[in-house]
């Protein structure tokens, strides 16, 4: 009795360890930010609209915080962390070097200082607002409202 007993309690044991041995070394995938996916054309920057380039000046959002962005001229990467609200940009970018005309190159140079800032962001179907500690919105991104799903009767 007592040898089943203790063949038990080493089954037990020798499970509950491939477990917590699995559960330690499987991979874990990125979870997905509400941010994943999305692309925003910049609409403000400190509450002035942003002067037009020959590129969009925009931000979009892959998964695990891949971004790209512009401020009307070159293009930036990168990976931001994102951490429910929390949201942090690196502090070097990955990016083209192309000249730019003085405005935009200032605008740009403008716009990347404001992403150093960003601590926070609130996200709507419309609008994206990157804010510092504070809570000041540095930077506002819009774009149109998603397709509302249409549900179709198929009783008949």
């Amino acid at each position: 009795m007592m040898t089943i007993r203790r063949g038990f309690i080493a089954a037990i044991l020798v499970a509950a360890s491939a477990i917590t041995l699995a559960a330690q070394t499987r991979t874990t995938e990125a979870v997905p930010t509400p941010l994943t996916g999305s692309a925003w054309v910049l609409d403000t920057i400190e509450g002035t609209a942003p002067v037009t380039g020959r590129e969009p000046a925009d931000l979009t959002f892959g998964e695990g915080g891949q971004f790209g962005a512009s401020a009307g001229c070159n293009r930036f990467k990168g990976t931001a962390e994102i951490k429910g609200e929390e949201i942090t940009f690196p502090d070097q970018l990955a990016g083209t070097m192309m000249a730019c005309p003085e405005d935009l190159a200032a605008q740009e140079e403008h716009v990347l200082d404001l992403l150093a800032q960003v601590s926070r962001f609130t996200v709507a179907p419309t609008e994206l607002n990157l804010l510092n500690a504070e809570g000041e919105e540095l930077l506002r991104y819009t774009r149109e409202a998603p397709e509302a799903e249409v549900l179709i009767d198929t009783k008949g």
